[in-house]
């Protein structure tokens, strides 16, 4: 079944686009029986662990084990951190050295709940004790019967935080693939309506590049190691970062991490 994955066939549904920032999405992205083996598997799976935010991300799990993984979810990872897929990415996006993480730091499978929501942010760019820059997100959607008026489609908004640009259903074998910095920001931020024995699921996987320096010690910005929550205008949001007060703002902007 896996065997089926033609690289080349998914470089024909790459097609990179500019605004907000470099993204692509794609529909029927993997093989049809690929994708509905892995939402089956998905279903099954009874692992999945509470990971959220009451603030930022509510009513959500996920898991990122990949040696527990169920064995197609696995070997689609397997496929997205192959030397040929990464190649692809590194020739659409423009980017050199592009690195797997086997380990899924926040990445694996997500799903979220009625309810569920994750707010507007800028992802991490780092992981503690270690000189990899995240540079590509990549989303695969594994949900069959879900309805757009349930809500819980990806949007991305421009760097300003002035407009939606886009938004992506998560519908079974839906794919969006976009550049991470500080300015991609993104997310479902309005509670999905979803039927109570629905749940929004996603296999969630990063890409990073390896930063050199030749001083032993590397010094950051506190705020890159972890999301940055945005506020959508005109609406009644949390204290999100873009809110706090000035010494925290001081603190991410001038204090440090070693590493």
């Amino acid at each position: 079944m896996l065997n089926s994955i033609d690289i080349s066939n998914l470089e024909s549904k790459i097609n990179i686009e500019k605004d907000p920032f470099d993204h692509t999405v794609a529909s029927n992205f993997l093989p049809e029986d690929v994708a509905s083996k892995a939402e089956m598997e998905f279903e099954k799976f009874d692992q999945l662990v509470n990971s959220q935010n009451q603030r930022y991300e509510k009513l959500k799990s996920g898991f990122n084990d990949y040696s527990k993984l169920p064995s197609t979810i696995k070997k689609i990872i397997d496929v997205f951190y192959s030397n040929d897929f990464i190649r692809l990415l590194e020739k659409k996006f423009k980017i050199e050295g592009i690195e797997p993480d086997w380990k899924l730091t926040g990445g694996g499978m997500h799903q979220s709940f009625n309810g569920g929501h994750l707010k507007i942010h800028s992802d991490f760019l780092y992981k503690r004790k270690s000189k990899q820059r995240r540079v590509l997100n990549l989303l695969l959607y594994l949900n069959t019967e879900w309805k757009d008026k349930w809500k819980g489609s990806l949007e991305l908004w421009d760097k300003d935080m002035k407009l939606c640009k886009k938004k992506i259903s998560p519908k079974i074998n839906n794919c969006v693939i976009f550049r991470t910095d500080k300015e991609s920001n993104h997310g479902f931020p309005d509670p999905i309506t979803c039927p109570v024995n629905v749940k929004r699921k996603s296999i969630a996987i990063y890409y990073y590049v390896k930063e050199t320096n030749i001083l032993p010690i590397t010094i950051k910005k506190r705020k890159l190691f972890h999301a940055v929550w945005k506020k959508r205008p005109n609406v009644e949001e949390p204290v999100f970062a873009d809110q706090n007060n000035f010494f925290k703002r001081l603190k991410n902007k001038f204090f440090f991490r070693f590493f």
